[in-house]
């Protein structure tokens, strides 16, 4: 590497080596000072591959590195993960599509997380995307440029510094469901919907993949056990689902309910050879017949964990939602308020013996005596 100056140029030129073929460029400066640093920035960019002469970014699409993607990524995911890659795929192309990869920027990146979050929703004009779904397509967008950078085609993932909305502001406040109210939902939901409900509330499964997905075949009520197929989101999932008393029954009675027979438990009203594929608006129905403000039904799950909670052990919880780590349940545990004021209640009688009322006091100056100001009960 060499600096040196030409005649026809006031600025600072390099010539430098890479991949055995010799290249001269302009520092764009008349600096010295300047051009030397941006001479030792190159040579340290070449010796961590952070540089390269005609990257074949150059000459590539999104669209293209989109299928070339699709062809190496989605060979070991499940299907239902490929589906909702393929969704994201579809709006990053219909933005990105024809841009080749070295002109996509950061600022694309973010122009795009602004549009996508201003457009109207496909069944409510009045509503806008989620940011969640804002955030997974742009997970997915780093993942395809991820596997640009692993290949040479761009030296670094435009989409990697792009900051995330926060989904915590948009999710329905995490509320636990009451016996009163669960009680009003089962009478007014329809028959599929209360027997799928009472199965995601005594087993914590999860609502499509281990809920309304279930065939019959994966049932063993003689040991009281789901079992599931390896088709999972861990290989903790793939363990039996055992069945309470109550479960089992309702299970039993809806098996000889059904006609004709299906092999799924839930089977599509349409479709008796495939599983029942959404249930948001029988559900949103439910709870509104029920006079209960609406949450996802996946929160069955939650309602689950947090009552299981309240009477096992840590461990027997872990087990029961499958959860590789024994820290996860707390994200599914709904408030526990019940819990918490009888842990505080033990702490007062702890502390302060058999006294049940506590004072406090204000000393006034022009006062001898100390006067009660307030009671706590």
């Amino acid at each position: 590497m060499g600096l040196y100056q030409r005649s026809d140029s006031r600025f600072w030129w390099m010539s430098y080596t890479m991949n055995g073929e010799q290249h001269q460029e302009s520092t764009k400066t008349a600096s010295k000072e300047l051009a030397i640093k941006i001479i030792k920035h190159r040579e340290s960019e070449i010796v961590l591959g952070l540089f390269k002469v005609g990257w074949a970014g150059e000459r590539m699409t999104f669209d293209q590195l989109s299928a070339e993607f699709e062809r190496s990524h989605f060979a070991g995911l499940a299907e239902n993960t490929v589906k909702g890659h393929r969704a994201y795929l579809r709006h990053l192309k219909a933005f990105f599509g024809e841009s080749r990869l070295d002109r996509i920027t950061v600022e694309m990146v973010e122009e795009y997380r602004r549009q996508r979050r201003a457009q109207p929703t496909m069944n409510n004009a009045n509503r806008t995307i989620k940011g969640a779904t804002v955030n997974r397509e742009l997970e997915c967008l780093k993942c395809v440029f991820d596997l640009a950078v692993k290949r040479k085609y761009i030296p670094e993932n435009p989409a990697a510094a792009v900051k995330h909305f926060n989904e915590l502001r948009e999710r329905p406040i995490r509320r636990m469901l009451t016996v009163e109210e669960e009680l009003r939902i089962l009478e007014a939901a329809p028959p599929h919907l209360r027997v799928a409900i009472i199965l995601l509330s005594q087993t914590g499964g999860r609502t499509y993949s281990e809920g309304f997905s279930l065939r019959w075949d994966q049932m063993n009520f003689e040991d009281k056990l789901i079992r599931l197929d390896n088709d999972v989101k861990t290989p903790g999932s793939a363990e039996p689902i055992p069945l309470s008393e109550y479960a089992c029954e309702v299970l039993q009675a809806w098996n000889k309910a059904q006609a004709p027979k299906s092999p799924f438990v839930f089977p599509s009203p349409h479709l008796p050879d495939q599983p029942i594929s959404t249930v948001k608006t029988a559900w949103r129905a439910t709870l509104r017949r029920a006079g209960v403000p609406h949450f996802p039904i996946y929160n069955l799950r939650h309602v689950f964990c947090t009552r299981l909670s309240g009477v096992a052990a840590d461990a027997v919880v872990q087990r029961a939602m499958r959860h590789t780590s024994p820290e996860t349940k707390r994200r599914y545990q709904l408030g526990m308020t019940d819990q918490v004021r009888q842990a505080v209640e033990k702490s007062n009688k702890k502390a302060y013996g058999r006294n049940k009322v506590l004072r406090f006091y204000d000393v006034r100056p022009n006062q001898k005596k100390e006067g009660v100001k307030a009671v706590c009960n």
